[in-house]
């Protein structure tokens, strides 16, 4: 039998997956029972799956173990340690061992779910998410599989392997092209290299609709199921489940909307819509988890199901020292956290005047990428658009106005606003080239957005 580090031995495989083996195993040293996840062997040698390279995978792995430390929530595994040292076939992540049934292999032996489990399910996975996107990360691959499901029927969702992790701090794993997910599960955006907060939310929905319907929304093969995800709509849950009530069933095709932009805003919003129909959590449900906490310590998102005591008040900080806090924030990519400071700095400078309008617009303009970020379209277009004509009378040439007028007409376009984007762009693009140069990123994008809608069919 296998021993890692004259600790950790290894019993029996759990799973594996395209990139890594989980092994139950058994830590020597504190006499307890855990989970070992391992990069395959047969992954360091010869062809690789999705067409990974071995720098891939292993800069896979490193990411999930960050997520993992990163992250302390009841319904994620507990990492307990990590070692990466030495060759990539020693490399090793050292979990929380969760006992019981992943989704897959309870609605293979249930087919359908009772709606009360179902929904509890769907409500444990909408907590996870909500964690997620608050930063923001994006699963990027829900699935039965993914989901553990305890016999008391608590939920840890698994494997941020593929996640998609932004902040400058994080590197972009994925290249031009490279298509990962489980098709099943799918977006109709990820299948174009787009990743939004929403995109895990189709996701859920096509979780819910198996979990209640018996099968997901789309089955075929992979070409049938990506053109469903595209161009059909699902059969209507409340012919399969007459006994839905309307608004789940209503929560769910939102879910599965076509459009990212015609589904619920964020895991907060389906987490309120499910909250009616769920028993809230209780301290004592909740087997003394603490709530959701940053590497920081922080706490910045708590769930109206979870029971919490009331927040302490504490002297307002000044303006300078939550200026520079939002500022860390925003650079490390952490959006969900940056925002609701920026919009509360935003009212409060542009309440004292003409002579900190400057500081209001930039906190302003950094809230709307912010909702841009963590897939709020919708709402950055209007902050956009209302920060273009606060500052119309402004120099056009100011990198400011430059950049909101950039990112207006960006947004524009991607909302079907195809006139007004043409407007935007066009009369910006000369000033780009003139203060950038014609091959700054900026001129290249919008160049490119207006070579675009030019040669787009007019109606």
């Amino acid at each position: 039998m296998r021993t890692i580090d004259d600790r950790y031995e290894l019993r029996t495989m759990l799973g594996q997956g395209s990139m890594g083996q989980v092994w139950h195993a058994w830590d020597g040293e504190l006499k307890r029972s855990i989970a070992i996840k391992l990069i395959r062997p047969d992954q360091l040698i010869g062809p690789q799956s999705q067409s990974l390279t071995v720098d891939e995978i292993v800069a896979r792995f490193r990411r999930e173990a960050e997520l993992g430390a990163r992250f302390t929530h009841p319904n994620i595994p507990v990492l307990l340690d990590a070692q990466f040292r030495g060759s990539p076939k020693d490399y090793y992540m050292v979990w929380e061992l969760v006992l019981g049934r992943d989704l897959g292999q309870l609605l293979q032996s249930e087919r359908r779910l009772p709606t009360e489990q179902a929904l509890s399910v769907a409500r444990q996975t909408a907590e996870v998410l909500h964690r997620l996107h608050a930063d923001p990360v994006i699963h990027r691959d829900l699935k039965p599989a993914n989901i553990m499901v305890t016999d008391d029927g608590r939920v840890k969702v698994l494997d941020l392997g593929v996640a998609a992790v932004f902040g400058a701090d994080h590197p972009r794993l994925t290249r031009a092209g490279q298509l990962l997910g489980t098709v099943a599960y799918m977006a109709p955006e990820q299948f174009g290299g787009t990743i939004v907060p929403q995109t895990d939310l189709y996701a859920l929905g096509c979780l819910l609709y198996e979990m209640l319907a018996g099968e997901p929304p789309f089955t075929g093969d992979a070409a049938t199921v990506m053109a469903g995800h595209h161009h059909r709509s699902p059969l209507p849950l409340s012919d399969l489940r007459p006994e839905l009530e309307a608004d789940i069933a209503a929560l769910v095709m939102d879910l599965l909307a076509k459009d990212a932009d015609h589904r619920p805003v964020s895991a907060r919003t389906v987490l309120d819509r499910l909250a009616p129909h769920c028993k809230p959590i209780t301290a004592a449900a909740a087997q003394g988890s603490s709530p959701p906490r940053d590497a920081d310590g922080s706490s910045p998102v708590t769930s109206a199901l979870v029971v919490s005591a009331p927040a302490q008040s504490t002297p307002a900080l000044s303006v300078e020292i939550r200026m520079g806090q939002a500022l860390a924030l925003y650079d490390a990519g952490r959006f969900g956290h940056a925002l609701p400071l920026y919009a509360d700095l935003a009212a409060e400078l542009t309440a004292a005047g003409a002579d900190r309008a400057a500081e209001a617009g930039d906190c302003r303009a950094k809230a709307a990428y912010c909702h841009l970020r963590l897939g709020n379209r919708q709402q950055a277009l209007a902050d956009y658009q209302s920060l273009a004509d606060a500052f119309s009378k402004e120099d056009p040439a100011d990198a400011f106005v430059l950049d909101v007028r950039c990112r207006l007409g960006i947004l524009q376009e991607a909302a079907g606003q195809s006139e007004a984007a043409l407007e935007t762009l066009a009369n910006l693009y000369p000033l780009l080239v003139a203060q950038l140069g014609r091959n700054a990123e900026q001129s290249t994008e919008v160049r490119t957005a207006l070579n675009r809608l030019r040669s787009a069919p007019r109606s």
